[in-house]
């Protein structure tokens, strides 16, 4: 590894904090071939370019470059990160990889975002941290549908000099009337998007630059653990803060599959993506639906899904209608053409499925009903879900306890989701 050559600048205003600085310093085991460059200023997008310059001079000079990585004065990676980074780079085939770093308040907002169509200003929607424990550790593009829109604070590049001449650090502004809000507005283009852009846009022509083979593919991570220092330490360790998502540009989650915290409902998220795993390419029948909560990450997956439910909001805190919530909810992530609903005093539609949820009234005699009512159209091999097992609702408990004291099998628990084998498909195994 020591053979590697690179180019490791950090860019700042002079107020380095004590965990970028031993970033700085303890980037890779074998500091052998690193170049160290430390560049302060007032002018942001300048101290980038000159350090992205210091790399372009050294192979001009006849030096060869393998990398060039950035890592900000206020972000405090964990020791050895560029090792990591460059095998990640490497082991994915991408050519620019950043680091999923939140920005500096309580929301958990990152400076990451998806680009709009036709629009440098205003991109599709930030992601959160919250939706960024949602995708693959490293993701890119093609796990978002959208141009992703990287920041700079940590990142690193598989250099090339034909294609990394053609980029640049720029911060654009402009001030727009607003018509709506009827005033004036300054809108930014920052520079970690504006060059972000211009790699897709040579990823998109980069068969026209010489010495540019494939298009260029560009990748983010949550691999590497970092602290960002403001006010107080600001970590990409887990999932937090007070926004799921960017609800001021998008009405959910731009990560498909993402758990739709934008629909009101008890399920926990790890419940949500278990039912979406074994709902996958089946039959499902649900009984109990509120306002769409579990129906769509079943549908998102699902064959097809069965909603039963009286859409009256009984046996939650409040009556009210709830039909409405339900179908702006199955629109809103696509998956209204899978659904049926049915009313539970009607005659359940189709007659076999896979996978039965139960979720409706949590008295022991309802959830008896509940049980006979799915047995009955049910495959052979076929599981029930019950939401609320064990501490949470003793009815569901007891009940669902009978059914495993009468020859059911336990399949699996997941929080309060208990996954069932009925007695009937037990017997037929055997």
């Amino acid at each position: 590894m020591s053979n590697r050559r690179i180019v490791l600048g950090m860019p700042g205003y002079g107020k380095q904090s004590s965990a970028a600085g031993r970033g700085f310093w303890r980037a890779c085991q074998d500091m052998t071939g690193v170049w160290n460059y430390y560049q302060s200023g007032s002018l942001l997008a300048s101290n980038f370019n000159q350090l992205w310059c210091l790399a372009l001079n050294l192979v001009h000079r006849g030096e060869r470059v393998d990398y060039f990585a950035m890592l900000h004065d206020d972000i405090g990676p964990e020791d050895y990160w560029l090792d990591t980074l460059i095998q990640e780079l490497e082991d994915k085939y991408l050519d620019v990889l950043g680091v999923a770093v939140p920005i500096k308040d309580t929301r958990g907002m990152t400076s990451m975002a998806l680009h709009r169509d036709g629009d440098n200003w205003m991109p599709h929607a930030r992601l959160t941290m919250h939706d960024i424990y949602e995708l693959p550790e490293t993701f890119t593009s093609y796990d978002l549908n959208h141009p992703l829109l990287l920041n700079t604070g940590c990142f690193v590049v598989k250099w090339n000099q034909e294609w990394c001449k053609q980029v640049r650090f720029e911060i654009n502004d402009r001030i727009v009337f607003n018509t709506a809000c009827g005033r004036y507005q300054a809108q930014t283009e920052p520079e970690d998007w504006c060059f972000s852009r211009q790699l897709h846009e040579i990823g998109t022509l980069g068969h026209s630059l010489e010495g540019i083979v494939n298009p260029l593919r560009i990748g983010a991570t949550r691999k590497i653990k970092v602290l960002h220092t403001g006010e107080m330490d600001f970590t990409n360790a887990a999932a937090w803060g007070t926004e799921k998502y960017d609800s001021d540009a998008v009405p959910c989650s731009p990560v498909p599959f993402a758990f739709p915290y934008d629909i009101p409902g008890w399920l926990h998220p790890d419940e949500g993506r278990e039912l979406a795993k074994l709902a996958d390419g089946k039959r499902v029948l649900e009984i109990g639906s509120y306002c769409g909560l579990s129906t769509v990450c079943m549908a998102r997956t699902a064959e097809s899904v069965t909603a039963v439910d009286y859409f009256d909001g009984r046996c939650t805190p409040a009556m009210q209608d709830t039909r409405g919530q339900f179908a702006d909810a199955l629109e809103r992530h696509g998956v209204a053409d899978k659904v049926t609903v049915c009313h539970p005093d009607a005659q359940i539609p189709l007659p076999e499925y896979d996978l039965a949820f139960i979720d409706g009234a949590h008295d022991a005699e309802s959830v008896r009903a509940d049980i006979a009512k799915v047995r009955d159209c049910l495959t052979d091999d076929g599981l029930i879900a019950f939401h609320d097992y064990k501490g949470i609702d003793p009815g569901v408990t007891s009940v669902v306890d009978e059914l495993i004291d009468d020859g059911g099998k336990m399949i699996s628990l997941t929080n309060t989701l208990a996954v069932v084998r009925p007695p009937a498909a037990i017997l037929q195994e055997v």
